[in-house]
């Protein structure tokens, strides 16, 4: 009877010890969040209207310059060596400025982007650490650092309700 007592309080102290050491881990697409959420959507369409002015833009000063070369090949028989070649080398210097101002111009698209993309990653940290706080989860993973899980385990979805309905609001501050 000894044997069977002791044997019970060993099982059942290794089966409480076991269940106390568990962590409820589940997983986020933060990509996904920032993708279909509303304001996620209103960043990412936001950028891909500033990045289509730009290329309309360039397009522009190339058709000009396009023109100008056109204008100057017309006029090469005409001017004097001297002048032409000056006027070459003024259509060279133009194309490097505008080469230089639109590179300026992308990276400073791309900055602005990537302070508001992790301003809007933080607002989705805080609820997601609101979240496992209010759920009892002692992790919560980004899906793109595990190779496989269940489905079951992904909040993903939930998370994006979360997101539209608490951040309705998003300014984009311009520079």
């Amino acid at each position: 009877m000894n044997i069977i007592k002791s044997l019970l309080i060993i099982f059942l102290s290794l089966v409480l010890t076991s269940n106390s050491f568990s962590q409820n881990i589940l997983y986020a697409d933060l990509d996904k969040i920032m993708q279909k959420s509303e304001v996620g959507k209103k960043i990412i369409n936001y950028f891909k209207d500033k990045n289509n002015v730009l290329i309309e833009k360039v397009n522009l000063d190339k058709k000009n310059l396009l023109d100008k070369e056109k204008s100057l090949i017309s006029q090469k028989n005409i001017l004097q060596p001297e002048e032409f070649n000056k006027k070459v080398n003024d259509i060279k210097k133009e194309i490097n400025s505008l080469n230089k101002k639109n590179s300026n111009e992308l990276k400073k698209i791309n900055n602005e982007k990537n302070i508001v993309s992790k301003s809007f990653l933080d607002e989705i940290n805080k609820i997601l650490k609101e979240f496992a706080e209010k759920n009892k989860i002692d992790i919560i993973i980004s899906s793109n650092q595990i190779l496989i899980g269940k489905s079951e385990l992904d909040v993903t979805d939930e998370i994006i309700k979360i997101v539209n309905s608490k951040i309705k609001k998003f300014e984009i501050k311009n520079e």
